[in-house]
Parts: structure tokens; C-alpha cells; sequence
């Protein structure tokens, strides 16, 4: 356990140097355990790095820079205290730990990752932010545009209201009346109407028929049986004849008579 000190302490998630405590003992470690007990918040603890420097890796959209930061304070923290400050050239390695970083996290736009030399002159990758980033340099007013024209490029892009589809030409019902109003409309549209030689009139058809009983009745040596008066019972015309009924039968009898006498 001894010798893996030193260590750092971090509580919480506190940046810029703050909340991160180096401890060199056991009785340290335990001092500081009693103090995270009543925080209320949890710790990580990582082993120290006796760092160079460290460099600051930045993606905004398209934009990637690089700072190296060190100190000239003497604090162990490099980012506490006076510090100097310096754009360096981006590398393909760092470029490769930045996209790689985006594209872990659904591909952000904007994102940048924290990196100790050791004096050893190796690299370390201790931390990773997203959108929260600290812009550094003289080139914090350039990074904000940057910023500004990335967001409101995604904005125009995705917030941009969508312009609605054509409206659709609504078909004709199907069901019984749409396919009973349809067979109409074929039935009208290709059969011509009738004309008056194909269709007889009601009159013309009833002189036909009275002209085919005439006719017939003459043929048949008969006089035709006299049409009913309108409203008059049968018992009032047996019992009242009319007159030239009487006439007829007595001229009747008066011929009869001479046929027969005669003989």
C-alpha cells in the first residue's frame, strides 16, 4: 500500500484545480477518507503523475487546436497558479484521441480531452469534456464564432420547419352507392335515350287496342256490348230500362210476327 503513493484525491466533479488534494501517506489517505464520509458526494482516487506539463486538445465542428500549458508557479497542479501557455502544432495522434473521443459519445461536435507529460515523456489522457469546455489562448473570440456558426448551422438544419406535402386527390367512395352512382353514370353516358318511334305513347297504344276490338268485333257478326255508366248500380238498371229499350223490343215483336205469320 506504501508504495503506491503518492496519490490524488479528487471529490466531486470540481474543475480547474479545484477539489483535488495530493496525499503522500496512509494516515493522509485516512484523514481525507473521514472528510469525503461527510461530503455527501463521492471521490475518485488516481495515481500522481510527476508532470512536464500538459496539453489541452480542442474540436469545435471542423476546428481542432492544441495547447501546451505549464507551470511556472511550482505547484504540482498545471493548471493553478501562473502558467505559460502556448499553441502548439496539432498532431495526427491528437487528432486521432480526439475523434475517436466524439465518436464514443454519438459524435459530438464539440468536445476536448486533458493530457499530462510525465518527465518520463509520457502522454497521459485524464480527463474528458464535452460542450463545457475552457477555451484558452488568444483565440477564445475566434472559437466562439466558431461555436455560434456551428449552432446555427445544426439549428437551420434540423429546426427548419418542413414544408407539407402536396395535397392528395381524395378517390371516390367504394361502396355500395359509390359503385351504384358510377354503373349510373356508365348506363346514361352510352345508352342513347329512347326516341318516340321506339316508344309508343300510352294513346297511340290505346287506339291500337280499341281499333284490334272493333275490328274483331265486326268480324264476329255482334254488335259491341254497350260500355257501363259511371256510378249506377246494377239493381237500378234492371229495374228501371230505359225507354228505347222498350222501342226495340216492340219493333222486335212486330217483325217476328210478320216473318212468322206470313209463313
Amino acid at each position: 500500500m506504501a508504495s503506491k503513493f503518492p496519490v490524488v484525491i479528487k471529490i466531486g466533479h470540481a474543475h480547474s484545480g479545484l477539489g483535488k488534494v495530493k496525499v503522500d501517506n496512509i494516515n493522509d489517505f485516512q484523514d481525507m477518507a473521514s472528510v469525503v464520509a461527510v461530503a455527501n458526494t463521492y471521490c475518485t482516487v488516481e495515481p500522481y503523475i510527476d508532470s512536464k506539463y500538459d496539453i489541452h486538445v480542442q474540436k469545435i465542428g471542423v476546428n481542432y487546436k492544441v495547447f501546451m500549458r505549464k507551470s511556472i508557479s511550482g505547484c504540482w497542479k498545471t493548471n493553478t497558479g501562473s502558467a505559460m501557455l502556448e499553441q502548439i502544432t496539432m498532431l495526427d495522434r491528437y487528432k486521432l484521441w480526439i475523434d475517436e473521443v466524439s465518436d464514443l459519445f454519438g459524435g459530438l461536435d464539440i468536445c476536448a480531452l486533458e493530457v499530462v507529460v510525465g518527465k518520463d515523456g509520457k502522454e497521459y489522457v485524464i480527463e474528458v469534456n464535452d460542450s463545457a469546455l475552457t477555451l484558452l489562448g488568444d483565440s477564445q473570440e475566434e472559437d466562439r464564432r466558431h461555436i455560434a456558426d456551428l449552432v446555427t448551422s445544426r439549428m437551420q438544419a434540423i429546426c427548419r420547419p418542413r414544408t407539407p406535402p402536396p395535397e392528395e386527390q381524395i378517390p371516390p367512395p367504394v361502396g355500395p352507392r359509390g359503385i351504384l352512382g358510377s354503373l349510373s353514370s356508365l348506363t346514361h353516358s352510352e345508352t342513347p335515350p329512347p326516341s318516340a318511334s321506339d316508344n309508343p305513347s300510352l294513346s297511340s297504344v290505346g287506339r291500337r287496342e280499341s281499333q284490334t276490338s272493333q275490328s274483331s268485333t265486326v268480324s264476329s257478326g255482334r254488335l259491341p256490348d254497350p260500355p257501363p255508366r259511371p256510378f249506377q248500380r246494377q239493381g237500378s238498371q234492371q229495374s228501371n230500362p230505359p225507354e228505347d229499350t222498350e222501342d226495340t223490343m216492340k219493333n222486335l215483336r212486330k217483325t217476328f210476327a210478320g216473318i212468322f205469320g206470313d209463313m
